[in-house]
């Protein structure tokens, strides 16, 4: 057997509308051939694709005319909407938050999984090219191809060539896929941002909730050295037999009880500060010790009240209320594609180069080799899973559909609230800080009252004991209103500058 070296020379690769290289005459085809070829690929294109076309269609909701009304001076959502405290050290934590918190680094890392997926779907919409190269040494059986005399029985052979090929995409199976890969990263987009609007919140909620733990605690300190003074008073009147152990006891008794809420508030101060060092994202190690100290909670009636607002603007502000909307659009091209994959499919493949047995030829034009090829695949039996596919796409489909109902009724019930309990809770919080007031000046009479001999200790007591009480729910309930202004600005999709 002679020794074949059979070697492929890559001139250029076929293009996906069928245009040939130079070298070959035999592969071109006159100009009107190749238009009614284009054209027909075209509309069989386009018109595929209109046929699996799945419209998107978001529901329509009842919306109302206007939301309720804001009574007072009321401003809109600043940039960024936390800055509407004035607080330097809240707008410092909320900003470490969002460069730190680990929600917020595993939420960039999918939208970039997302945005890495819609180009694979999108590439799949393109022709591929490849280069095929190999080489092979062998020898064939003698008794089969006897050998001639003196030449070798082994053989060579080498290759290289360009490959292209290419599905058309008659029923937009790609081009659906496409659509429905890059609306899933818009929806990783949109959740991305009310991620982080929510972590923007709950730094908020989290430092006034240690803030108003901190007030809570020094109150309680306060009232502790407070009691302590006066029992070592009463214990004095009660060793000289100025007083009795009813008394003494008492008083003894309100002690340990102020001393019991100390420790309590300070382990709510621990247990706040942890919570605010895991949302700013920082090490185990960095939580131990970690010491935020939060300006005193402002009163709500110097945080400037929100507008309602109109409906509209709630749908088009809030991240999730969008990305809901791009997941019955992703939920539409998934439907259109699986429709798709039920029709027929046409593949398209191609190659050129040139062989040659001598080197010294492989660079002449009788050297010239390609190949094209065309496939049709159609279909017909799979045991029903095309058309469970296409039910269970619908069936996602009206899915997104649902939720994207309930995210809008979610919405707006949030806004409401908020309103709500803006006017409800700055109220609440102003009848607390009377009470306060009036308490301080019951006790300040309660005091001299005493002094005079007028009431006993205990009455005292029972007026010091209700002040305590009242500067502790006022601290709480201050917190409330601030967190629901917190609520509100979220509600509202976070304004302008939303991160």
């Amino acid at each position: 057997m002679p020794r074949d070296v059979f070697v492929t020379r890559v001139v250029s690769a076929a293009s996906i509308s069928g245009a040939t290289p130079r070298e070959d005459v035999a592969w071109r085809t006159p100009a009107r051939s190749s238009r009614t070829a284009v054209i027909a690929v075209l509309a069989l294109t386009l018109g595929g694709c209109a046929v699996t076309r799945e419209p998107a269609r978001v529901p329509e909701l009842p919306l109302p005319d206007a939301l309720p009304q804001v009574a007072g001076t009321a401003v809109d959502l600043p940039d960024p909407w936390w800055t509407i405290f004035g607080d330097d050290t809240l707008d410092a934590l909320i900003r470490e938050t969002l460069a730190s918190n680990t929600d917020a680094l595993v939420a960039a890392a999918r939208v970039d999984e997302a945005r890495a997926l819609a180009g694979i779907a999108r590439a799949d919409r393109l022709p591929s090219l490849g280069l095929d190269a190999g080489a092979t040494r062998g020898r064939d059986s003698r008794f089969i191809n006897p050998p001639v005399a003196g030449q070798s029985a082994t053989y060579e052979t080498y290759s290289v060539r360009g490959v292209v090929a290419y599905e058309v995409d008659l029923w937009g199976r790609y081009a659906h896929a496409s659509t429905a890969a890059r609306e899933r990263l818009f929806v990783t987009e949109h959740e991305r941002a009310a991620l982080h609007l929510s972590l923007t919140g709950e730094t908020a909620r989290a430092y006034f909730a240690l803030a108003a733990a901190i007030g809570q605690f020094e109150q309680a300190r306060e009232t502790l050295a407070s009691r302590e003074e006066s029992l070592a008073l009463e214990k004095l009147r009660f060793e000289g037999g100025e007083s009795d152990e009813i008394t003494f006891r008492r008083v003894e008794a309100e002690s340990e009880q102020a001393r019991a809420l100390m420790r309590e508030f300070g382990f709510a101060v621990e247990q706040r500060q942890n919570q605010l060092g895991v949302l700013l994202g920082r090490s185990p190690r960095d939580l131990v010790g970690v010491n935020v100290l939060p300006k005193a909670l402002p009163d709500q009636s110097a945080v400037p009240q929100l507008p309602a607002g109109l409906p509209a603007d709630v749908l088009t502000r809030r991240p999730d209320v969008r990305a809901a909307e791009a997941r019955i659009r992703a939920a539409a091209g998934d439907v259109g594609a699986a429709r798709a994959a039920m029709l027929p499919s046409i593949s398209l493949t191609g190659a050129y180069g040139s062989a040659s047995l001598e080197l010294g030829d492989l660079f002449t034009t009788p050297a010239d080799v390609w190949q094209v090829a065309g496939s049709l695949f159609q279909p017909i039996f799979q045991g029903g899973r095309l058309r469970s596919n296409v039910a269970r796409t619908r069936a996602v489909q009206e899915q997104t559909r649902a939720l994207y109902a309930q995210t809008v009724q979610g919405a707006f019930r949030e806004v409401l609230d908020g309103l709500e309990g803006q006017q409800s809770l700055r109220a609440a919080e102003a009848a607390r800080a009377a009470q306060v007031k009036a308490l301080r000046r019951a006790t300040e009479l309660a005091e001299l009252r005493y002094a005079e001999g007028e009431i006993t200790y205990l009455e005292l007591l029972d007026v010091r004991r209700g002040l305590f009480a009242a500067e502790i729910e006022l601290i709480a309930s201050r917190r409330a209103a601030l967190a629901n202004t917190v609520d509100l600005a979220l509600a509202l999709g976070g304004g302008p500058g939303a991160p």
